[in-house]
């Protein structure tokens, strides 16, 4: 099985949501994660996604990360700046 952690970015690969990038907050029961973007899926209401429906990517977001081990409430605005750093990122490099 995929290993995943919070702070983690995944896209979506099946569903209403294929393609849509997120970011894991919060580990469910396997095979279960949370995962917000910050616009749709807020850090408030996270959509549980089985992993097997997701693209794991080798990235993690280290502050989003950090913050989430740490137990400290991390915004939308983070994770939509998070989004924002990553994905603008690979798209310039692909």
């Amino acid at each position: 099985m995929v290993s995943v952690k919070p702070g983690q970015w995944v896209t979506s690969s099946a569903g209403r949501d294929v393609g849509a990038h997120y970011l894991v907050v919060a580990l469910a029961e396997a095979p279960f994660v949370y995962v917000a973007d910050g616009v749709r899926r807020t850090v408030a209401k996270p959509k549980r996604k089985n992993i097997r429906h997701l693209w794991v990517h080798d990235v993690v977001h280290e502050e989003t990360a950090a913050q989430l081990a740490l137990g400290k409430k991390v915004t939308d605005a983070q994770i939509r700046a998070a989004l924002t750093e990553i994905v603008g990122e690979k798209e310039e490099v692909g």
